[in-house]
């Protein structure tokens, strides 16, 4: 098996090295077996200008996996524009729908945060084929598309917040687009979500029951614990790494600062901040 690499080209801080942007989302680079896999694109502020510093050529990308169908993971899309070759795209059938962000203080109406393509605008400005996919399926070798995860845990929760359009009537997304992928690599099975809107433990049982994987290597990207739905769900969070044996714990994006700081404070050498720029190899 050859070595696997992970680099993160858009998050809402850059690593420090030097031109690196940051920018509210997420888009992380796999590169295995001669392969390049994006999944997510940003908001699309960052993820031109990134790949440029970090000697990383798009039109080599011929695989985009979609976590959710927020901006912030799905702005950066029209980078692909005018490129030659099909783009595979891969996303949950939910993707598309059209979603939104309750109303702030001081706010007068919901705010659209959802994809602003639909499948037919991917075809045709994109030259994209759309995989839309609610089942675990494998779409490189060594790389799964989680498709749909069962919501299990009783501390997991959607995020209320977070809304869909029904009609006319805004409803609370239940974000089941919310999807993750697995690498399997030299050091072991890892983990790699957008935001994990559908908890990260559901995300990690799901795998596990989907693989047989009773340990996995690494979790890197968003976990969504920035907005904790109970007092002990960090807690829980934490043990259940614990007893996935990670020897990664690396955060991005949607993992907030306090608990970012907890897991740093419990897991020490384990932990690292998957800022724009930053980069491991397995």
């Amino acid at each position: 098996m050859e070595k696997t690499t992970v680099t993160i080209l858009c998050e809402n801080r850059s690593l420090g090295k030097r031109g690196i942007i940051g920018e509210h989302g997420f888009s992380a680079l796999v590169e295995k077996d001669n392969e390049l896999i994006l999944m997510d694109t940003g908001q699309g502020l960052g993820l031109k200008p990134n790949a440029k510093i970090l000697n990383i050529d798009l039109s080599d990308i011929r695989k985009i996996v979609l976590s959710h169908g927020h901006y912030d993971h799905t702005g950066g899309l029209d980078a692909f524009a005018g490129q030659k070759g099909i783009l595979d795209i891969y996303a949950h059938p939910d993707v598309f729908k059209p979603k939104f962000k309750g109303k702030d203080e001081g706010e007068k109406e919901e705010r659209f945060i959802g994809l602003k393509h639909s499948p037919a605008s991917l075809e045709k400005h994109l030259n994209a084929k759309v995989h839309l996919l609610k089942e675990f399926t494998k779409i490189s070798n060594g790389i799964y598309f989680s498709g749909e995860i069962p919501r299990l845990t009783d501390f997991e929760q959607t995020d209320k917040r977070l809304l869909v359009k029904q009609g006319d009537d805004f409803i609370t997304d239940p974000l089941t687009d919310d999807a993750a992928l697995l690498i399997e690599t030299e050091s072991g099975p890892v983990i790699l979500t957008g935001c994990a809107h559908s908890g990260i433990v559901n995300i990690m049982h799901h795998f596990s029951k989907k693989t047989g994987h009773m340990a996995f290597h690494a979790v890197i990207g968003g976990t969504h614990l920035g907005f904790l739905n109970s007092d002990d769900q960090l807690e829980k969070t934490m043990d259940i790494f614990d007893q996935y044996r990670l020897k990664l714990i690396a955060v991005s994006h949607c993992t907030g600062n306090e608990a970012a700081a907890a897991c740093y404070s419990r897991f020490k050498e384990k932990f690292a901040f998957a800022n724009a720029g930053w980069r491991v190899q397995f």
